[in-house]
């Protein structure tokens, strides 16, 4: 699952923004900054000071990503320094009127850092505002001249690119969404057993460590049952392997309605389950054992015409400190044997036994 993981941080739309909020940070500073320059010796005074203004406002969104370690507000400030200066371009037409031209930078940049439905927003309203330069009658205010089927095409050419743009950015999210959806359905079966649809043994493992972590925050106890099926090896020979299948699935049916919503019962291995009790001391988990020794007394499983009669035995264990989990499941496991070795059907240590653990 390693793999899956690597792919999924590899394509992560987040990670993928912030290394272009720093490589376009870096590019739009010094095309800015050497337009800007160009202009000053040119002799166009005001598209100079907007190109170095645009250009320190490029390194401060930099600076900003680099300090924050986040690329929202360097992408808010890139995106919309950008409209700023491309709406200025259209009025005042740049550089012998080509400013216009520079506008088809406006879809990709905003759809890639602000997304497919924030972007696009953004990209209508400076559609919006373009619209109104180039129609609005020359008299309402002062502006570039450009002609009339040069305006017509450079908007048509705009919406062109927004449409491939978003077509872009809507595949890459769609690729990233189901390769989440595909890494977190194998990430499942592998934690699930695929008989019982219970946790396997690394799912029980990943559950028991989370619970640790919680104890040690939260100073509570937690305690491990772990359960055998008694003469489970009679039951395969006798009514075949088929019937030890549907008794394994019904033993994890009747166990997951015995235990609360915060507990997991597990698979640990062939006849073998595990449950986890997060803030449960050995002598609740005791209690909650002899309950599941109760529902089996008088059940019987059926399979096709045949009723099979099952007990378990069972070993308790409650984690102490530090103590690390391949102890506690040892612990477990030594009781387990002790209740195998006194006649089985039941659990070790027993509650009066607990405070001699």
């Amino acid at each position: 699952m390693l793999l899956g993981k690597d792919i999924i941080e590899a394509n992560n739309p987040i990670d993928r923004r912030a290394r272009v909020v720093d490589l376009f940070s870096f590019v739009g500073m010094t095309l800015t900054g050497i337009l800007g320059v160009t202009s000053f010796f040119a002799g166009n005074l005001a598209l100079s000071l907007s190109l170095i203004a645009a250009s320190m406002i490029y390194f401060a969104a930099y600076r900003i990503h680099k300090l924050q370690k986040d690329y929202s507000v360097s992408a808010a400030v890139i995106v919309y320094s950008l409209h700023a200066l491309m709406i200025f371009l259209v009025y005042s037409g740049g550089f012998e009127n080509t400013g216009p031209l520079w506008i088809f930078l406006v879809p990709p940049v905003s759809l890639f850092l602000h997304g497919l439905k924030r972007g696009l927003i953004e990209v209508s309203i400076f559609l919006a505002i373009t619209c109104l330069i180039f129609f609005l009658p020359p008299d309402v205010f002062s502006r570039a001249s450009y002609a009339g089927a040069f305006e017509l095409r450079l908007i048509l050419a705009f919406m062109t690119v927004t449409f491939l743009s978003a077509c872009y950015e809507y595949s890459i999210q769609q690729s990233h969404n189901d390769t989440l959806q595909a890494s977190r359905r194998y990430e499942h079966l592998a934690r699930t057993d695929p008989l019982t649809k219970l946790c396997n043994r690394r799912g029980a493992l990943t559950v028991m460590q989370q619970a640790q972590r919680r104890m040690t925050r939260n100073q509570q106890p937690m305690s491990i049952i772990l359960c055998d099926v008694d003469h489970f090896k009679k039951v395969n020979d006798q009514y075949g392997h088929d019937a030890g299948d549907a008794v394994l699935v019904r033993l994890g049916e009747i166990f997951i309605t015995l235990v609360r919503e915060q507990d997991t019962v597990a698979r640990w291995g062939g006849e073998e389950f595990l449950f986890v009790l997060p803030q449960t001391s050995a002598q609740n988990a005791t209690m909650l054992a002899q309950k599941i020794h109760l529902a089996l007394q008088d059940q019987i499983i059926s399979v096709g015409d045949i009723g099979i009669a099952i007990t378990v035995s069972m070993g308790v264990a409650e984690k102490n400190g530090d103590q690390a989990l391949d102890e506690i499941i040892k612990c477990a496991d030594k009781y387990l044997y002790e209740a195998k070795d006194a006649g089985r059907n039941q659990t070790m240590p027993a509650i009066g036994l607990l405070g001699k653990q």
